[in-house]
This record gives structure tokens, C-alpha cells and sequence, in this order.
């Protein structure tokens, strides 16, 4: 990975975090009613567990890796887990496995409080999945949760500029929009997650509308 894609990767994930957690403590400090917003994420908490099994488990067994990395040319073979199996399994190594996790439990945290428990596991799986297809064209071979935690960061930074959010927490999200941009650009399956989590955030914002100006 080169340094440039690092920095966006990290802006993407990082920058919508900060915004989020910001939004978060300003809406406590404003003593407005948090109910569950403010309760242990237990869905992140599963799902760091749910991909960080496998991930570690690869690291024993190598063959768990190519059995269930995106592989376009097996998929078209008709290994069709090879559309969601490649959340769950990691292609970064020992380092990429603990980044990925780590921005997992920081990023979703902060989207289960921004949204709900559900809805963090569609944005999440829904751009997951929406990436591996897109990564059959762009990169063919590959795994690793992280597009699930860039359609996770893109929802969150969406619903801080939807919200009427301080600046500070604006220009944050603002910045993680636009490194998924230049990803998006590149042709990195990352930024087509991003994308995806936007999308979403977009359509909840609408059906969720009077709840998020509460916010």
C-alpha cells in the first residue's frame, strides 16, 4: 500500500469518526436525552468478534484465506460466498488485521449511536457487499472488513452534514467525503463503499428526518 492511499484511507475512516464522536459529546453537553445512544455497542462488539475469529484463525490455517478471499474467477465458478465471505477474512496481514478491527470498533461505535443496531449492520453488509461486486471489475482478488467500516464512516460524516451540526464537526466530515471521493476516483473498492454508506445515510436521513434534528 503506498503512502498516499494510507492517508486517504485513514482520512476516510478517521475524519468521519472524529466528526461523529464530536456531534455525540456536543448533543451530551447540551444535556439532550441520549437513551440508547449512549448504551454499550453491542453490535459492533459482535461483529468484531464475527470477523476477528476467522481473521485470526487465517493466520493458522492459510488455506482460509484463498477458500474465502474475492476471487471473481472462482465466483464465476459458482463459489457464490465469495460475495460476503470476504468481510470476514483479512488480505493485510497481521497489521492490516489489527487496523481494520481497531477502525471497526471506532467507526461503529460512533454509527450505532448515529443510527441503531440494525441499521448499522445493513449499511455495513450492504456496502460490503456492494463492494465486492464493484472489486470484481476493479480488483479481482482480495478481502478485509475495511469497505464495510468506509460505508459505515461515509454514513456517519452524511448525517453530520444532514444534521445542524458545530463547523468544526462539519469541515471533519466534509474532508472524510472527500478522500471517499479521490478512492472513488482511483477505482479503490473502498471508495465505492463509502459511496454506498452515503447513499444510505442519505435515504435514512429522510425517513428519519424529525428524529435526527433532535440531534
Amino acid at each position: 500500500m503506498n503512502a498516499f492511499l494510507s492517508i486517504l484511507y485513514v482520512l476516510g475512516l478517521y475524519s468521519s469518526f472524529a466528526a461523529g464522536s464530536m456531534l455525540l459529546r456536543n448533543q451530551v453537553s447540551d444535556s439532550q436525552p441520549t437513551s440508547k445512544k449512549s448504551t454499550f455497542p453491542r453490535t459492533t462488539f459482535f461483529l468484531i468478534l464475527a470477523i476477528g475469529i476467522p481473521s485470526t484463525l487465517q493466520f493458522f490455517f492459510p488455506t482460509l484465506l484463498s477458500t474465502f478471499q474475492r476471487d471473481y474467477e472462482r465466483f464465476l465458478n459458482g463459489e457464490w460466498w465469495r460475495l460476503i465471505s470476504p468481510l470476514f477474512f483479512q488480505d493485510g496481514g497481521i497489521y492490516g488485521t489489527i487496523f481494520n478491527l481497531i477502525s471497526l470498533a471506532l467507526v461503529g461505535s460512533v454509527a450505532e449511536r448515529t443510527w441503531n443496531s440494525k441499521f448499522i449492520l445493513i449499511i455495513f453488509f450492504l456496502g460490503g457487499i456492494i463492494s465486492q461486486i464493484v472489486g470484481f471489475a476493479w480488483q479481482p482478488i482480495g478481502a478485509g472488513n475495511s469497505v464495510g467500516n468506509f460505508s459505515l464512516a461515509a454514513s456517519v460524516a452524511v448525517a453530520c452534514l444532514m444534521r445542524s451540526s458545530p463547523k468544526p464537526v462539519q469541515y471533519l466530515a466534509v474532508v472524510a467525503l472527500i478522500a471517499d471521493g479521490v478512492l472513488l476516483g482511483m477505482q479503490d473498492i473502498h471508495g465505492a463503499a463509502a459511496l454506498m454508506g452515503a447513499i444510505q445515510a442519505i435515504i435514512l436521513s429522510r425517513f428519519w428526518y424529525d428524529k435526527l434534528r433532535k440531534v
